[in-house]
């Protein structure tokens, strides 16, 4: 199982490192709209199960959205582009508000949720998440390649720090419904590890134009640990949601498609509600 993992890993990073690194913004548009559709479909497997073949017309819609959304950003119409623009605005603020009170709700519901009765209100909702991660990735990476990766890594080290702390200290469980493994220790863990990453960015400047740098110089200085602390919970709250409905629909992950990792959405929750927070921040500074 390690081995497999490791494999995979290590197929998918030499997969996505140069289109990341050297592909012009287009190419990693297209690239991250496969991944999306591909974690749209997953996530209509939740809803109307394993053997639906809604999951694909839902995936091919969410693909056949970001395609339109692509090609009319690539437009020279300049009207186009600034209504484009500010409607995507607004669907990272539906994302976000989702994020902040309809998640918090729907995880107070534990395992009474019932995915069937909601099942139409989880399949809009995923067209704001998944649209919204996307813009969201791109604009981050328009404003530049450390904006992103500083971004991810937020996810990252939140992750990381939450695994070995929980490991080390972990007592008391987190939500031992939903994901019985997290613990209250792992997640402070992860929002201190976020906060080290914040400080070691801004204090030695590692790239100027990185997220935390940019937004320290927009706003006090005080207000990046706190801002550190609230995307570490966040990325803490999208994981829980996916074990929430993996639990509702009787899943261990999402698919098989990534062998030893389970599935696309498995390494994306944590990014769902992080991202558009970044993307909209880095909007506002701009």
């Amino acid at each position: 199982m390690l081995k497999t993992r490791f494999i995979t890993a290590i197929v998918l990073l030499a997969l996505f490192i140069p289109v990341l690194f050297l592909s012009p913004t287009i190419i990693l548009s297209l690239v991250v709209s496969i991944l999306i559709s591909l974690a749209s479909w997953e996530w209509g497997r939740f809803i109307w199960g394993k053997q639906s073949k809604f999951p694909i017309y839902y995936s091919l819609f969410i693909e056949a959205l970001l395609l339109t959304l692509i090609y009319s950003i690539q437009s020279t119409d300049h009207a186009l582009t600034e209504t484009l623009s500010h409607l995507m605005i607004g669907v990272l603020w539906v994302s976000i508000i989702f994020w902040l009170l309809g998640v918090p709700f729907i995880l107070s519901r534990k395992l009474q949720f019932s995915i069937k009765n909601n099942g139409g209100l989880l399949a809009i909702v995923g067209v704001i998440i998944f649209v919204s991660n996307w813009y969201a990735f791109t604009v981050l990476r328009d404003k530049g390649l450390w904006v992103l990766l500083s971004v991810l890594m937020i996810v990252w080290t939140a992750d990381i720090g939450a695994y070995f702390t929980g490991k080390q200290f972990g007592k008391h469980k987190l939500a031992p419904q939903l994901s019985p493994g997290k613990s209250i220790e792992g997640a402070i863990g992860g929002m201190v590890a976020v906060c080290i990453l914040g400080l070691i960015f801004y204090s030695f400047n590692i790239s100027s134009n990185n997220f935390f740098n940019m937004f320290a110089e927009h706003n006090s200085r005080i207000v990046l640990i706190p801002l550190c602390i609230f995307l570490s919970g966040m990325s803490v709250v999208g994981d829980l949601f996916e074990s929430q409905l993996k639990r509702l629909s009787g899943m261990k992950d999402s698919s098989g498609l990534l062998p030893g990792h389970g599935g696309v959405l498995d390494r994306l929750d944590a990014l769902l509600p992080v991202l558009p927070i970044a993307a909209l921040c880095i909007q506002g500074i701009s």
